[in-house]
């Protein structure tokens, strides 16, 4: 009659003692066992890496955010400071004597040799 194998269970002691090392069946998947860790170990990687490219990401939306504000208010400043009439303002402060042209300017024409 042909033998039947018993499979051994393994218990919680075996693996303690280290003696689940030394079983038939974890020689024969060690290669799988090793490829199974280091999958686990690139995909804890891989989210870690991911969560701070998300965090990096966030902070550089809030720094666009202030910067864009920022450049609005900077425009607004621009526009308002070189108003004629407050160039005029500025002017007078300043002790300058300058005063506004009466005539319109004109076109200059260069003949084209």
């Amino acid at each position: 009659m042909a033998e039947v194998k018993r499979k051994k269970k393994v218990t919680v002691r075996e693996v303690l003692n280290g003696r689940f090392f030394e079983s038939e069946w974890f020689r024969r998947n060690r290669i799988l066992l090793l490829m199974i860790f280091f999958l686990l170990v690139v995909n804890i990687s891989v989210k870690y890496k991911s969560e701070k490219v998300i965090r990096e990401m966030t902070a550089l939306e809030d720094s666009l955010i202030e910067l864009r504000s920022r450049s609005i208010s900077i425009a607004a400043d621009v526009i308002r400071m070189s108003r004629q009439s407050v160039i005029i303002e500025r002017v007078k402060k300043s002790g300058i004597d300058l005063a506004t042209s009466k005539e319109p300017p004109r076109k200059i024409y260069v003949d084209k040799e």
